[in-house]
């Protein structure tokens, strides 16, 4: 109250209360790739990712995701002493993703910037909700916005930078009066300490029952809770019950399955036994038809033996035959000869007293 009246008085008095410099945030630098890309090497069930290098030479088995820069625009208009004043905050964003914050939310490459504004849209609605808050005091009216603003986009940038995305932000902030659209920020701010003065009763009386509200509120609440907790643990017993049937029915599933393995492995033995019986019974069947090939071949050839032998036999008679047959006929013709020769000689006895006889001795 004395530092308000001592800004009064200088007021009063001429003086400028807002030559002093305020201080200046340090500004964010981002840092940003416009030539950031990911490159997905991708050979079977093997998959690794990295940033494309300098010189690249891209295959069949890579793809390439551009990690472009990303612009996204906050608008909120807030009403501040029961609408008297109208704030207007104006934050443009830009950011980049990473390779940290990509390899750990790969599903989502294709729409990466469309992924990180949905997921971290409310936690920087909390950011400026949290600077906002600040604003209830109305220290802002003698000093201005600036430092809000900065405060806004390092904090929102912060978040970003903490969860590896590159991000750099310009906050706005402007604000008019309803009854004094002439009002400048720290030029006129008696006029507006009057007014806030008068706005802060109703807002005490509005935070009594605010107070009151949420005391009924938090009544209502902790019933709430006390039944959420009894059907919690009703869900809970439940839920018990439910896995004790579901691990009997699981042990009664294996040890049908365990039965089952059982009754084939009894099966397949005796089926290994009935396979091997019969292999057993048609080794000794071949067995069987092979001496008995082997003991009819062996008759085939002594039959076959036999039947050149009487063959040989019957040929030998034959050529004896037909010898003896030669020799009688060659004796026949030998006797026919010499009673050929005798008569001959006979007749030539009767020439021979005539002729005398010129035979060659």
């Amino acid at each position: 109250m004395n530092h308000q009246n001592s800004e009064l008085d200088a007021w009063l008095a001429g003086q400028d209360i807002f030559e002093q410099n305020l201080p200046v945030p340090e500004d964010w630098v981002a840092g940003f790739d416009a030539n950031r890309q990911l490159v997905v090497f991708k050979l079977g069930p093997f998959k690794r990712l990295f940033l494309r290098p300098g010189k690249f030479n891209k295959r069949f088995y890579h793809q390439l995701y551009p990690l472009s820069i990303e612009t996204w625009d906050y608008r909120r208009q807030l009403k501040l002493f029961d609408e008297f004043c109208t704030l207007d905050i104006a934050l443009d964003i830009r950011f980049q993703a990473t390779l940290a914050y990509v390899l750990k939310n790969s599903e989502m490459l294709e729409s990466i910037n469309q992924h990180i504004q949905a997921l971290y849209a409310d936690v920087i609605e909390d950011k400026i909700n949290q600077e906002l808050s600040n604003l209830a005091d109305g220290s802002w009216v003698q000093k201005g916005l600036v430092n809000h603003e900065k405060r806004i986009a390092i904090s929102v940038c912060e978040v970003l930078t903490q969860h590896h995305i590159q991000a750099e932000a310009v906050c706005r902030m402007s604000v008019s009066f309803v009854e004094f659209p002439d009002v400048q920020l720290g030029r006129d701010s008696v006029y507006l300490h009057v007014l806030k003065k008068t706005f802060e009763l109703g807002e005490q009386k509005n935070q009594e029952m605010l107070r009151q509200q949420r005391l009924i509120e938090q009544q209502a609440l902790l019933a709430k809770q006390q039944e959420r907790e009894h059907l919690k643990q009703l869900a809970e017993m439940q839920r018990q019950i439910q896995l004790q049937e579901a691990e009997a029915q699981i042990q009664m599933l294996l040890d049908r399955e365990q039965q089952i393995a059982n009754q084939r492995e009894v099966e397949r033995r005796l089926h290994a036994e009935q396979v091997e019986h019969e292999q057993q019974l048609k080794q000794i069947s071949l067995e069987i038809e092979l001496r008995m090939a082997q003991q009819l071949e062996a008759k085939q050839r002594l039959a076959e033996r036999q039947r050149i032998t009487d063959q040989l036999a019957h040929q030998a008679i034959l050529d004896d035959k037909r010898t003896l047959a030669e020799i009688q006929r060659r004796q026949a013709a030998e006797l026919r000869w010499r009673q050929a020769e005798q008569s001959k000689a006979e007749n030539s006895e009767g020439d021979d007293d005539e002729y005398p006889d010129t035979t060659p001795l």
